[in-house]
């Protein structure tokens, strides 16, 4: 079975206040509503953005082991896909306050979720389409 990108769907059934059932399957349809919204919100100069259904469901395994989109812990890296900051700004990221402040809470990471997915992509096409630069959690999630 396939991953799904946002997660597997809870086992949801009830009624909301239309009246009608909530199935699994109404919960699922957000899923690609997400995506879509994800995709559609990424600056103008992503336009070569393409990533495969296979990609976003890679992307997502890593995002899940590595942290919050918002993420400064102080291990020296960002965001919900942990880019160091030298890496960050080497794939086009504008710099963030929070990489002269790291593990200090006041400065979480600002890139946001669609952006840093963004820039994951650039970094997985200039390694020749793999997860390298993720080390055991790329290679465990590939």
């Amino acid at each position: 079975m396939g991953r799904r990108l946002f997660g597997s769907a809870p086992r949801v059934r009830g009624t909301h206040a239309g009246g009608r059932s909530v199935t699994n399957r109404s919960v699922r349809a957000v899923v690609p509503a997400g995506l879509v919204a994800l995709v559609l919100a990424l600056p103008a100069a992503a336009a070569e953005w393409s990533p495969s259904a296979d990609w976003l469901a890679q992307a997502r395994c890593v995002h899940l082991q590595e942290g919050s989109w918002s993420a400064n812990t102080g291990n020296g890296y960002f965001g919900g896909m942990q880019f160091a900051a030298k890496t960050w700004r080497r794939v086009g990221g504008k710099r963030d306050t929070s990489f002269g402040h790291s593990g200090d809470p006041a400065y979480p990471f600002r890139a946001t979720a669609s952006e840093q997915l963004y820039r994951a992509w650039v970094l997985w096409r200039r390694d020749g389409g793999s997860w390298r630069s993720w080390g055991a959690v790329g290679e465990a999630c590939s």
